[in-house]
């Protein structure tokens, strides 16, 4: 595969995942509007001041903060496909002795002969 058209191809899934990006953070974003305008008709929270009788309404607080969650979850995931990155190349760097045997083995070229193929006996008729 030519060095362009790679690019061009990585280049086509990136977009396509822009694309799906942008169409979902627009739904939710309609999905988001919709449920305010619908739950400011709704009648007060029937929980409102209760919340601390359920169970683990007391931890709630220690809980990070979505958007901190993210930031971890894709620093981590930034440093484990660094991790990987790493990983392959000297994977590469330790199987490269093997791949000019493996490239003249394919530089062979193949005989157009058909090899010839073993006889079966005829058995006789039961």
């Amino acid at each position: 595969m030519s060095e362009n058209t790679r690019e061009d191809l990585q280049e086509h899934v990136l977009t396509a995942v822009r694309k799906s990006q942008e169409m979902t953070l627009a739904t939710v974003k309609k999905v988001v509007e919709t449920l305010s305008a619908a739950t400011a008709k709704l009648p007060a929270n029937p929980l409102e001041g209760k919340l601390h009788d359920l169970p683990l309404a007391a931890k709630l607080h220690e809980l990070p903060a979505p958007g901190t969650v993210v930031s971890s979850t894709f620093d981590f995931a930034g440093r484990l496909l660094a991790e990987q990155r790493t990983f392959a190349e000297e994977l590469v760097k330790a199987t490269a002795p093997l791949r000019p045997r493996a490239k003249d083995a394919a530089d062979v070229p193949e005989t157009t002969e058909t090899p010839a193929t073993p006889q079966t006996p005829e058995t006789p008729a039961a």
